[in-house]
């Protein structure tokens, strides 16, 4: 995932090249059916949250104990991830996709015929199996059919469908639930998956023979690192999900403890495995800051998708839908801007365009934590609509940069690592959240301390974006340097 020593001084744009020489109108075909499964499985990462009282009831379980229907599929996707990278180089990208796309319309169907929430909760886990086979070979496969030219355009169309999908899967499910019951927030992927499938069958050609060969000639699968940092991942994930509960704060501490003897136990098999997943020695130079200023970026985003609510119910005393509209801005703008910074990358510095955002990303942060106690309306619409603008412009060319820099037969660690990172940072971030509210005793308190906590900790959330500018400006330095020198 690192850049090799060639990619470390040409131009963005000059790295990689399209694997399959394809028609226009097969390239336009996959590319649909690539976004189309990436939507599907964005919005179902989201649209269950409004159903969680109503299935409570209909199940007839405990509302908390409903939470595990979110958290089950967050922690499938990002455990099973590290073991989808390795199965898509023995096994090809189209042949994964079309394993995970139907498995993840099969698995909807058994959530929506699901007559416990053991059966919605294990429904969810294979959802969310399925759904890191999809993760693992999207993004890769935008490299192998598209030209380095159009890469960041690509890359900001998949990042306006993410930004889609997550804001737009409340909202649809609240439409939902109007005028149907819970389970049909997962028949709607029926429909969905079977067009994606079949547009990937139609459009995307298979892997060759020689390039099967080229993957494959150095070694099998290294599945005891894949399944080490699955456990590692799912270990950090359950850890920061307990912090939220200062009664079982030890078993959170256990986790997290676990969490870091794992990675070290994966960072010492990935040095002797002869095909790593995750190979320890790609992460230096241009991937390693690129990656550096995603995860604090995610992380400053993190924090502030949490905190948010908090302030805006309890220091603006609006209500859900209300905080709903005051944030809706943020995605709204990722939407309308990520295909136009992606296809700025495409011609322009992709670490200046990352920098230039998260300097904005910064200072839209910053508003948010100064607005005071009872800010008109306009102006919390201008902060989070100027706050989102940034993370659009930063987020496309520095996704652009990172997979750019890693060499093409590298592309799924690095897709795979792309979203390995976007998860546990904003998990970071929630968990930052937590741990504020418990260590100030706001989150059994007044409103008045629950909104003093969510403010104090949306200077975290300046802190990790300004963090993440740091590592951009030196990238930047660091690109400029090796541009003279070259």
């Amino acid at each position: 995932m690192t850049a090799t020593h060639e990619s470390a001084v040409l131009p963005a744009r000059e790295v990689g090249t399209a694997t399959f020489d394809i028609s226009p109108l097969m390239r336009t075909l996959a590319l649909l059916g690539l976004l189309l499964s990436m939507l599907m499985t964005n919005i179902d990462a989201s649209i269950v949250n409004v159903a969680l009282p109503t299935i409570a009831r209909d199940l007839h379980v405990e509302a908390a104990d409903t939470v595990w229907v979110t958290t089950a599929f967050l922690l499938a996707v990002s455990a099973c991830l590290p073991v989808a990278i390795g199965l898509a180089t023995k096994i090809g990208r189209k042949r994964q996709f079309l394993i995970g796309t139907p498995v993840f319309t099969l698995a909807s169907l058994l959530c929506a015929l699901s007559p416990t929430l053991t059966d919605l909760v294990a429904s969810r886990i294979l959802q969310g199996a399925a759904g890191a086979l999809v993760f693992a070979v999207v993004i890769p496969t935008y490299r192998q059919i598209f030209p380095p030219a159009r890469l960041g355009f690509v890359l900001g169309l998949n990042a306006m469908i993410v930004a889609l999908g997550l804001c737009a899967g409340p909202t649809l499910g609240g439409v939902i639930l109007a005028h149907a019951s819970w389970p049909w927030l997962f028949l709607i992927n029926l429909p969905i998956g079977v067009i994606s499938s079949v547009l990937i069958v139609i459009g995307l050609p298979m892997r060759t023979r020689e390039q099967a060969a080229a993957v494959n000639v150095r070694g099998s699968l290294d599945l005891v690192g894949a399944v080490v940092a699955g456990l590692a991942i799912a270990s950090f994930l359950l850890g920061v999900h307990q912090l939220a509960d200062p009664s079982v704060i030890w078993q959170a501490v256990v986790l997290l403890v676990a969490c870091g003897v794992l990675g070290v136990v994966f960072v010492r098999i990935e040095r002797r495995a002869a095909v790593p997943v995750l190979p320890p020695a790609m992460f230096t130079g241009r991937f390693l800051l690129a990656l550096l200023a995603a995860f604090w970026s995610f992380f400053g985003q993190g924090v502030a998708f949490v905190a948010l609510p908090f302030l805006f119910q309890t220091a603006y005393h609006a209500t859900p839908l209300e905080s709903a509209l005051l944030f809706t801005p943020w995605p709204l703008i990722i939407v309308i801007v990520a295909p136009i910074s992606g296809r700025l990358a495409d011609s322009h510095s992709p670490a200046f365009l990352a920098a230039l955002g998260l300097t904005v990303f910064t200072v839209g942060l910053l508003s948010l934590a100064l607005l005071g106690s009872a800010p008109p309306v306009w102006q919390v619409l201008v902060c989070t609509g100027f706050t989102g603008l940034g993370f659009a412009i930063f987020q496309s060319p520095n996704n652009r940069d990172m997979m750019a820099s890693a060499p093409p037969r590298l592309s799924g660690s690095a897709a795979g690592m792309l979203n390995i990172n976007r998860t546990l940072s904003q998990s970071a971030g929630a968990g930052a959240v937590s741990m504020a509210l418990v260590i100030t005793g706001a989150s059994a308190a007044s409103l008045s301390s629950q909104a003093h906590a969510a403010n104090v900790v949306m200077y975290v959330a300046v802190a990790g974006a300004a963090i993440a500018a740091g590592v951009s400006f030196v990238r930047l330095a660091a690109l400029r340097r090796a541009a003279r020198a070259a």
